[in-house]
């Protein structure tokens, strides 16, 4: 999403390689073509796990293409919370075009050449297309709050802190306007998302330390 604010610190980065670590003893690191989804609530560090994800996987030899769940809304940020007003039913999975991100995944696991993805302006509250090439890529990542929700993915990292905890990474991406109308909507999604939550091989926990999800259950 063009406009978007991430913060990156350097300690991010054991956090990726915790992942990367644990990726390379499974079956899946030897795919050409790898798929990683990362879910989680607003705010859980999805993005940052994303881009430092990228840059540990591209130390070990592996080039990513992430794609932003956010890009993929059907109506533009501030067009899209207008509709949210006018009835809280609108939020979930069917705000978003999860159809042509699993077009997208697709694609570039059956080799194709490139993809046709949007891409958010925020602050011109506007959806545009962008044309990514895909023969330098070998590994996609997918990260979104119902990325979960995809098929033909590989690895599946969740990020285990809830709305109510992660406030002040919120309010420091000055994103959205934080009120009680916002609340109920990230209540709402809360209670979709934790449900997507057994799916992950990898969690990263409150203190932002990578697990499998057998040790962390």
């Amino acid at each position: 999403m063009l406009g978007d604010i991430i913060n990156i610190r350097s300690e991010y980065y054991a956090t990726s390689n915790e992942i990367v670590d644990y990726l390379k003893e499974l079956q899946v690191w030897s795919k050409n073509r790898l798929a990683i989804a990362i879910a989680g609530e607003s705010g859980s560090g999805k993005s940052v796990t994303a881009i430092c994800l990228q840059h540990t996987l591209a130390e070990n030899g592996r080039k990513a293409l992430i794609l932003h769940l956010d890009d993929y809304f059907k109506l533009p940020p501030k067009t899209n919370h207008d509709k949210r007003v006018e009835s809280l039913e609108w939020v979930g999975p069917q705000e978003v075009r999860l159809d042509l991100l699993q077009r997208n995944v697709d694609e570039f696991k059956a080799g194709l050449k490139e993809l046709v993805r949007p891409l958010v302006n925020y602050k011109l509250n506007q959806i545009l297309a962008e044309t990514i090439p895909l023969s330098a890529y070998d590994c996609i990542i997918v990260e979104g709050t119902y990325s979960f929700l995809l098929e033909n993915m590989d690895f599946h990292v969740f990020m285990d802190r809830t709305y109510l905890e992660t406030k002040q990474q919120r309010d420091e991406r000055g994103r959205d306007v934080q009120d009680d109308f916002v609340e109920k909507v990230l209540e709402i999604e809360h209670d979709i998302i934790r449900a997507h939550r057994p799916k992950a091989q990898m969690i990263v926990n409150k203190a932002y330390q990578a697990v499998t999800n057998m040790k962390q259950s």
